[in-house]
């Protein structure tokens, strides 16, 4: 087997590894039924409870509940939530879309802005 080949099998083996123990660290417990999970009710107390305020959505996935909320320093983020326990197993921190763009276009203002006092100046 070539060199490059055999790189290439030992990083997709690494990444698929790393990608199963990330899943079974925020993955319920596999024991439990959708008649013992929580109902949305109760999983939107846990969540307030826990400190996330303005909940948008909350979502019943494969393995739990996916929710959309702010932290308690108004940032979005998406939890994922146990949904036997109304555990937060997992917060990523989301993007709002209105800010991607935000540097870009205040720093493409800034410039504008100087070219213009630069040349009012000569």
């Amino acid at each position: 087997m070539k060199t490059s080949h055999a790189i290439f099998a030992i990083t997709l083996t690494a990444a698929t590894l790393g990608g199963t123990t990330f899943a079974a660290q925020v993955t319920p417990d596999k024991g439990a039924t959708k008649a013992d999970w929580l109902a949305i009710p109760a999983i939107y107390e846990k969540v307030t409870a826990a400190g996330y305020s303005n909940i948008n959505e909350i979502e019943r996935e494969r393995n739990g509940y996916e929710i959309k909320a702010h932290d308690s320093n108004g940032d979005m983020v998406k939890l994922f939530v146990d949904p036997v326990s109304g555990e937060v197993l997992d917060v990523k921190a989301k993007k709002v879309k209105a800010d991607k763009y935000r540097d870009e276009r205040s720093s493409d203002k800034r410039d504008r802005n100087n070219e213009r006092f630069i040349d009012a100046k000569q």
